[in-house]
């Protein structure tokens, strides 16, 4: 089966699960048990109308410096769809295979046209339709000073070496000047012994990437070449 691409035309999506004209959604990345059990998230509206929603759920893995979403095996989850009356909340139960400590999965949550809603009023509200995109692990985190940096011709590579996960802030390179050149969005996530590739600054010599995890900056040397 096809891998799923996460954007799709005619939807704005979030990896941020809030948003304070529609849903709110907690917790913002989900800790699954690493030998298997329960887990939840709630959706909840601040929407002044009803909004019909669809969670879908799929494993997660990255090859060739991209993400690779498929449909979840062994995992189950309920409800799939539902409607969310203004300030209310639905909790979404799940039942997560046993991964060894390995499991990463991607959650996505989208706002679909409310049933019975007229429609001009349907196609009025396509392009703001959101989606929004959610971690879960089911493992602990890797050291985040065991980051690889890599400066190749085209791209900038970052590996993960480590048995755990990554999610990596405020990614800036330094220049021979000193100056801090942003590198890549603002959240980028690298699962273990994983590669993401990043576009390279165009023409600032770079030596350094500095970063943030959870709140703590680190950085790393960046090494050239393949």
């Amino acid at each position: 089966m096809r891998p799923l691409a996460l954007l799709l035309l005619g939807a704005v999506w979030f990896l941020l699960p809030a948003h304070p004209q529609g849903l709110a959604i907690a917790p913002i990345m989900i800790e699954a048990p690493a030998q298997g059990g329960a887990a939840s998230l709630t959706i909840s509206s601040a929407l002044k109308q009803d909004v019909t929603v669809q969670v879908r759920i799929y494993d997660w893995s990255q090859q060739n410096g991209e993400d690779v979403l498929q449909p979840a095996r062994g995992l189950r989850f309920a409800p799939e769809i539902f409607t969310l009356r203004p300030g209310t909340s639905q909790i979404v139960r799940m039942s997560v295979p046993d991964t060894g400590g390995a499991g990463a999965w991607r959650v996505i949550v989208d706002e679909l046209p409310t049933p019975g809603q007229a429609p001009e009023k349907q196609a009025s509200q396509l392009a703001i339709r959101l989606r929004y995109v959610l971690a879960m692990f089911a493992g602990a985190p890797a050291a985040p000073e065991d980051l690889q940096a890599n400066l190749r011709q085209d791209v900038l590579a970052l590996r993960n070496p480590g048995p755990g996960w990554l999610r990596l802030h405020d990614l800036s390179l330094q220049t021979d000047a000193g100056d801090a050149v942003s590198a890549g969005p603002g959240v980028v996530y690298l699962l273990p012994g994983a590669e993401i590739l990043l576009p390279p600054p165009e023409e600032a010599r770079v030596q350094t990437l500095n970063y943030s995890v959870n709140g703590q900056s680190f950085s790393a040397q960046l090494a050239s070449g393949r």
